[in-house]
């Protein structure tokens, strides 16, 4: 009897001792907090889907941003993105060509300069692991530009139960190459294989939407992914020396990936009237932490966001409510993905639950959305003399600010007066207060499917298996 014991508080102990292993550690070039700096241009672009009289608008401004910040750039580009293809179902779609129109832009400008470095890094998602090559990237490659897939290896999986199964007893096979299972993208798209499922399971993602050169760079919410073509989105432009802070932090990726990228140092003057700061991963959730903390009675709080599933961030949320801070929030309402269902998770338990917690001093609208998502991902914090703006690719889950998946934000602080600050404001208030066109709605009662979602939730964060 007491060797059966000691026999299984063994395999107990091999179990976590395997686990411990398993759980891979974030490199230390790669969550990173940047200096602050300084400077005069900070812009801020939107990008809005709504209905007006049973007719759908889209307004298009960040992915004009992109084409002509590639149009411009004399030296380098730097290219960091998600998802970028443009596979979808056309029969029953139809998207604008965003993915081919950055692809054409990129290579409309080695052509002109040979000399130009142009680097575009991206997901494995976008080949499904490797299964099939993506026209994009071969295309890409095929004119002389560095394309890196990803290496997230060494980074985190927040289900850190299955990637420790994962990495022991399924990797060594790789994804395999002549796929039969329907691509999630899209029934025409090329079949994937098991194994390329089970390797995207261990939910691990560069989730950056980063876009520098020599000149200037843009942070974004928006990926340049044509079945993406539609969704409501944020992104900040911006120059200083904060630009080799950007770089170095793609460098970083590259380094994880096997890719040595040589850039130049840029030579910027560190002065302005905004106080500009580059966070990636953990570093944006310890940004976010110290700035509500900091909110007193009076400051207000804006969040426009596609996930919010933190229970941090919705704790200090609460907590600050119950302080004086005047909190609001714009959320999309998580019910489609790409035309699929969805249940509404995380956005519909997080949501109950602060305005509840909160005693109903916290605020919610819900985004009027018709099959594409309000994708932004945006905090603001109001206080007597100045904003402090926080956006980028980042959600307010434990995915994307706890060191698992790669993000990149940007985190200004800008003065009352400014052309930035007031232009912030003018966005919340057009959608808050439904200018001109219905852009939010209110929703009176949050309890159909409340109890088995909020369970599937708490299921979800304790074994990191979401989609969020």
């Amino acid at each position: 009897m007491v060797r059966q014991e000691g026999r299984k508080m063994k395999r107990i102990a091999i179990l976590f001792f395997l686990i411990l292993c398993g759980c891979s550690h974030l490199p230390p070039n790669i969550s990173m907090e940047s200096p602050i700096y300084q400077t005069d241009n900070v812009e801020f672009y939107y990008d809005l889907t709504y209905k007006k009289d049973d007719v759908i608008y889209t307004e298009h401004r960040i992915f004009n941003q992109m084409e002509k910040i590639i149009e411009d750039a004399e030296e380098f580009i730097v290219m960091d993105v998600f998802l970028f293809n443009d596979l979808y179902n056309a029969s029953e779609f139809n998207f604008p060509k965003v993915s081919s129109g950055i692809t054409k832009a990129l290579i409309k400008k080695k052509r002109e300069d040979k000399d130009i470095q142009i680097y575009f890094i991206t997901d494995e998602i976008n080949t499904f692991y490797g299964v099939y090559s993506s026209d994009e990237l071969d295309e890409l490659e095929e004119n002389g530009i560095t394309v890196i897939l990803t290496d997230l290896t060494k980074t985190n999986g927040a289900n850190h139960f299955y990637s420790t199964f994962w990495r022991y007893f399924f990797s060594w096979f790789g994804t395999g190459q002549y796929g039969w299972l329907e691509n999630p993208f899209s029934p025409e798209a090329p079949k994937v294989t098991i194994r390329s499922y089970l390797k995207l399971i261990n939910l691990k993602g560069n989730h950056r939407k980063v876009l520098v050169t020599e000149k200037e760079a843009l942070i974004t919410s928006a990926n340049p992914h044509s079945a993406s073509g539609y969704h409501s989105n944020i992104g900040f432009k911006f120059d200083g020396g904060i630009i080799n802070s950007v770089v170095d932090s793609e460098k970083a990726v590259g380094e994880l990936s096997g890719v040595e990228m040589k850039l130049p140092i840029v030579k910027f003057h560190n002065e302005g009237g905004y106080k500009v700061q580059l966070l990636t991963e953990g570093k944006i959730g310890e940004a976010l932490d110290r700035d509500i903390d900091n909110s007193q009675s009076g400051d207000k709080i804006y969040i426009g966001m596609f996930y919010l599933g933190d229970k941090v961030i919705v704790k200090k949320l609460v907590a600050a409510s119950k302080r004086g801070v005047k909190v609001r929030l714009i959320l999309d309402e998580n019910n489609e993905a790409f035309g699929m269902k969805k249940t509404g998770l995380p956005n519909k338990v997080t949501g109950k639950k602060l305005i509840d917690k909160s005693k109903g001093r916290i605020e919610i609208k819900w985004y009027r959305s018709s099959g594409e998502q309000y994708h932004t991902k945006l905090m603001v914090i109001k206080t007597s003399d100045k904003m402090v703006i926080n956006g980028g690719s980042a959600n307010l889950t434990k995915r994307n600010i706890r060191d698992y998946t790669l993000d990149t934000n940007i985190r200004v602080a800008a003065p009352l007066n400014s052309k930035l600050a007031m232009e912030i404001d003018q966005y919340f208030d057009m959608l808050w207060n439904n200018d001109e066109n219905t852009y939010t709605i209110e929703k009176e009662k949050l309890e159909n499917g409340y109890i088995s979602n909020k369970i599937l939730y708490e299921i979800q964060n304790i074994s990191g298996f979401s989609t969020y």
